[in-house]
């Protein structure tokens, strides 16, 4: 995939089949916050089981102190690899803060990918106050820390997302498609930012020229079927074919 940059700090990355997404990279001060929100709910998870150990404190004896180096641990260490592989690239603060860790290549973080950028971590929050981490953000073109760089992912903003109704009328819906369990599960592994793309021309495809609007849809539309396994049905033409899916897409994401 060839990838793009603009100064406004957007990745734009073009497929093999010349169809373009665009993200906006998440910036330190959004981070920032989100780390916040994700270090008090760490804090809280210790205070409770601090609290049940205190309760519990004859019955544990000398296990008490253990327990808690050992759950200190998992929490700082594991807090952020397990919710972002889990949420599909969120914590609670990035999904607060509307944040989802990608590859670079905008498919979804792996559990690998996701392990490495919160085991490296470790080295970002040196010498104090995420002082390595916050320089490596600023330094790199992609917005990266060193953990981000290690694994190969990025930071960025999700976008709002409007109602299917807006997007596919019910008129251009076709329900035997939009009800198929296989349509569904493909559903499921359709990127940010193709759900952008798919989103993005389906509002706009009125204002544009007919020509350029076929040429997109039937670019679109073989992306997709290519890379989710799914055929196209020979009732449905490349504009309905895609907006039936982000139909499902959105339906999804609102569930």
């Amino acid at each position: 995939m060839r990838e793009l940059r603009d100064i406004h700090g957007t990745l734009a990355v073009t497929t093999p089949e010349n169809v373009t997404f665009e993200f906006e990279l998440a910036g330190p001060a959004t981070r920032a916050a989100a780390w916040v929100l994700d270090l008090v709910a760490m804090g809280v998870m210790l205070t409770m089981l601090g609290i049940a150990l205190s309760v519990a404190g004859p019955a544990l004896a000398s296990l008490a102190t253990v327990i808690m180096m050992v759950a200190s641990f998992l929490v700082l260490w594991w807090y952020g690899a397990l919710f972002e592989w889990g949420l599909r690239g969120q914590t609670p603060g990035k999904r607060l803060f509307g944040l989802r860790v990608l590859q670079r290549n905008g498919l979804r973080l792996t559990f690998a990918q996701a392990v490495i950028r919160n085991l490296v971590r470790m080295v970002d929050v040196l010498p104090v106050s995420y002082l390595v981490g916050g320089a490596s953000l600023l330094l790199d073109p992609d917005q990266r820390r060193l953990g981000d760089i290690a694994a190969g992912t990025i930071v960025v903003r999700e976008r709002s997302l409007p109602a299917p109704s807006a997007v596919v009328p019910p008129a251009l819906r076709y329900n035997t498609f939009l009800d198929d369990p296989n349509v569904r599960h493909a559903a499921r592994r359709v990127t940010a930012p193709e759900r952008d793309a798919m989103v993005a021309l389906g509002l706009r495809r009125d204002a544009l020229p007919l020509h350029v609007r076929h040429e997109l849809f039937e670019e679109l539309a073989k992306h997709l079927e290519g890379r989710l396994a799914l055929p196209r049905p020979p009732q449905l033409s490349a504009e309905r074919y895609v907006l039936n899916i982000v139909a499902v897409v959105l339906s999804g994401a609102r569930a």
